[in-house]
């Protein structure tokens, strides 16, 4: 009897360690369970990140160009060229055939924008010697500005600006284009009298001959 005692015992204390190592190994299944969702959780975490800042930085550039050519062609189906660029005023001129174009751009986060609100144009004809363009305008939140393009072959080196009140200034141009930032004696001038200050452009080549004259 005490035989059978004891192995029933032993039976016993078999069957507890058998269910203490069974409960051990379930702890440790769950827990490494755990790591694993943790991991999932963590990564899942991580990608979702990196995809809402993708996402921001496509909003942020919008629907903008690597280049300003870039930018301005997207408006227009015909082949434009970009002749002029005034980076800190953010101005561009650029050529539609025969057409110049004077408008504003825009730069954001290393993207170009560019929209027709405040553009300008000429078209050139050659009916009456070299064409010649000067205009005067407001750009909004920008200031006021004299512009202009010699259509010729020419190469074209400064214009002279002459004013009714006697103030002058010369520019370089630039792809026989030019604009700038009128005196700002002219800050409290309507745009619409703009034209009307303006007395005589000159445009020279790089010997300092006169080329084209353009008088109000």
């Amino acid at each position: 009897m005490k035989n059978h005692g004891r192995s029933a015992d032993n039976k016993r204390s078999s069957l507890r360690q058998k269910l203490s190592k069974a409960r051990a190994f379930r702890k440790y299944e769950n827990a490494e369970s755990n790591k694993i969702q943790t991991r999932k959780r963590n990564l899942m975490y991580k990608v979702f990140k990196v995809i809402c800042f993708s996402v921001l930085l496509v909003l942020m550039s919008g629907c903008g160009h690597d280049t300003l050519q870039d930018a301005v062609q997207a408006k227009w189906k015909s082949p434009v060229f970009v002749k002029n660029i005034d980076q800190e005023n953010q101005l561009v001129i650029y050529l539609d055939q025969t057409k110049y174009v004077f408008g504003v751009y825009e730069k954001k986060n290393g993207k170009y924008f560019y929209d027709n609100s405040q553009s300008s144009g000429w078209s050139a004809s050659t009916k009456d010697g070299i064409p010649f363009f000067v205009s005067a305008e407001y750009k909004k939140n920008i200031g006021n500005f004299i512009w202009g393009a010699v259509y010729t072959d020419i190469p074209i080196e400064k214009i002279f600006i002459e004013y009714e009140n006697g103030l002058t200034q010369e520019t370089v141009a630039v792809n026989n284009t030019f604009m700038l930032e009128m005196p700002s004696t002219f800050n409290s001038t309507e745009p619409i009298m703009f034209m009307g200050e303006l007395y005589d452009v000159t445009a020279y080549d790089k010997k300092g001959n006169e080329i084209v004259s353009w008088r109000n």
